[in-house]
């Protein structure tokens, strides 16, 4: 897999795809920026969990699997696709809801060293919740552990580790074992994809354990490009409070990001406060969402 370089991110034309999200929703209208899927009787499913299809050229990206694979499956199938289809899969960090599905997949997968390590989050009563990556098959997958950005196809690259320069965003309830001792885990496995379309780019983020504005700051950082025209996935907004949804609502507007699309694990008193707040740039995502660049 080629490293990506900075000079090397070109202006691509690529469709985005929600394949798994905690909602699904097929009565709202279209906008200028989603379309919606609708098959009558055919619908698609959702599960806690996300996945994001790019298409570009002729290369078919997977991000993420969702927390089970049932999700996913079921929604490519709708699309008229089968894992064989996918080029490559690239997991957003380890947790189980974006790696759940992974035994549902062929050929190569693009993550962190970190991603496989056994992880848990604790809860408000001291107790653990695992939420590890299911076990890998080396027989039908090649498994490619990457620190730095990689090139996934023409215009499109991961960000590789993010740094955490807004202390404000980091959480604090996530323990990894390494070596059969239990830690503090920062999640230094969650990444992101950056696409450089003629919009602008465009930035998809699977659960942004780095936080989101670190996440867009490093995109910029790394590409050259400080047009971000629209920001695609899980926030990880629930539960921090009022405080920390407005500053990322605040900081969203300082980055000039023109569309913000929430998923996941955003949380809804997040969406609900950027759908108000952020009136032109918000727009309502959900799995069946399909956008083009």
């Amino acid at each position: 897999m080629e490293s990506a370089q900075k000079d090397s991110l070109e202006q691509v034309e690529a469709t985005v795809t929600i394949m798994v999200d905690n909602t699904v929703m097929e009565l709202i209208p279209n906008s200028e920026t989603v379309e919606r899927i609708s098959m009558p009787n055919r619908n698609f499913i959702a599960e806690h969990g996300f996945s994001a299809l790019i298409e570009t050229g002729d290369r078919k990206i997977l991000v993420d699997t969702g927390a089970t694979g049932i999700a996913l499956e079921h929604n490519l199938r709708l699309l008229g696709l089968d894992f064989d289809d996918i080029d490559i899969t690239f997991l957003s960090h380890g947790h189980s809801d974006h790696t759940g599905g992974i035994h549902r997949i062929k050929g190569r997968i693009i993550a962190h060293p970190d991603a496989f390590y056994k992880r848990f989050i604790e809860t408000k009563d001291g107790g653990m919740v695992d939420l590890s990556a299911p076990e890998t098959d080396s027989r039908s997958q090649v498994i490619e552990l990457h620190r730095e950005p990689v090139k996934l196809a023409r215009g499109v690259i991961t960000t590789g580790e993010i740094p955490r320069i807004h202390e404000w965003e980091e959480l604090k309830v996530f323990r990894i074992s390494r070596n059969g001792k239990l830690s503090k885990d920062r999640v230094f496995d969650d990444q992101g994809v950056i696409i450089n379309t003629r919009k602008g780019l465009v930035v998809i983020a699977g659960c942004s354990h780095s936080g989101i504005v670190n996440t867009i700051e490093h995109a910029i950082k790394i590409t050259g490009i400080n047009d971000v025209y629209c920001v695609i996935g899980g926030f990880h907004l629930i539960g921090p409070g009022e405080a920390k949804i407005d500053r990322t609502i605040e900081e969203f507007r300082r980055l000039n990001i023109k569309k913000v699309i929430p998923l996941h694990c955003t949380g809804f008193e997040a969406i609900k406060r950027m759908s108000m707040s952020l009136s032109k740039e918000f727009e309502y995502g959900t799995a069946g969402c399909m956008i083009k660049f």
